[in-house]
């Protein structure tokens, strides 16, 4: 059985017409993810310079900055795309048969590829060096905190899109993210396209290619842990039988 080439209307929160040309979507993924990269590191980098002593205070400004800048990238471009930017999200609907595999392919190239592009064009606004060095993995601790934050994230994303209230989607995904922001000790990166970006970013966001590598593959483990929750959780109801 082929899979079909689109979503079912409200499973990606705003995306209006599933039928538009793929090239169109997934250049607006692409776009989108470069700007919420933009955020990230952009915030990243201005609270390493002006709150490095403050911890709390720069973690605070990069959790707003980030969940600011996704909520209304989600609204302003959704309604094209369905507002991914985070190729967990367009796996995650592959895997469920909701979308084609030409259509997520093209849209994981998109993000990835402005992803890199989005921390490029932060380092250099900044004038800051990029960040190339191999480091050792990360602990235990902060690839299981990679899996929660991912889990937590994707549980919120598949939870809000079979939601009635779909369309509060966005701004409950920005609510997560500045929990786990602060709540997570990997500060809860929770998407692969910005995971790979930051190997390209100086400050307080930016991570070693092992370390990127690491906290994908947990985010990866994150996001079937919350697929299971959603098959359970919004599982068809059958009826009761003795």
């Amino acid at each position: 059985m082929n899979r079909p080439t689109s979503v079912p209307h409200g499973r990606s929160f705003f995306e209006h017409d599933p039928r538009l040309p793929v090239f169109r979507r997934a250049f607006v993924e692409m776009v989108g993810t470069a700007f919420l990269v933009v955020a990230v590191v952009g915030s990243g980098i201005a609270a390493s310079k002006h709150f490095e002593p403050q911890q709390l205070a720069a973690s605070l400004m990069v959790a707003v900055s980030i969940a600011g800048s996704l909520v209304g990238l989600i609204v302003a471009l959704g309604k094209v795309s369905g507002g991914h930017f985070n190729p967990l999200i367009s796996f995650a609907q592959w895997l469920n048969k909701e979308r084609g595999t030409i259509c997520t392919v093209a849209y994981i190239g998109g993000q990835v590829v402005g992803g890199a592009i989005g921390a490029i064009l932060a380092a250099t606004m900044f004038g800051s060096a990029m960040r190339t060095e191999l480091v050792a993995l990360p602990s235990v601790g902060g690839f299981l905190s990679e899996l929660v934050a991912a889990a937590g994230l994707m549980t919120v994303v598949l939870g809000c899109a079979r939601s009635t209230k779909w369309e509060t989607g966005p701004f409950a995904v920005g609510a997560w993210l500045v929990a786990a922001i602060l709540a997570t000790p990997s500060t809860s990166y929770a998407n692969p396209a910005v995971t790979f970006a930051v190997i390209f970013a100086p400050g307080l966001v930016g991570l070693s290619p092992l370390t990127s590598a690491a906290f994908v593959l947990a985010q990866v483990a994150g996001m079937f842990v919350a697929m299971g929750i959603a098959s359970l959780a919004f599982a068809e109801e059958t009826p009761v039988t003795d």
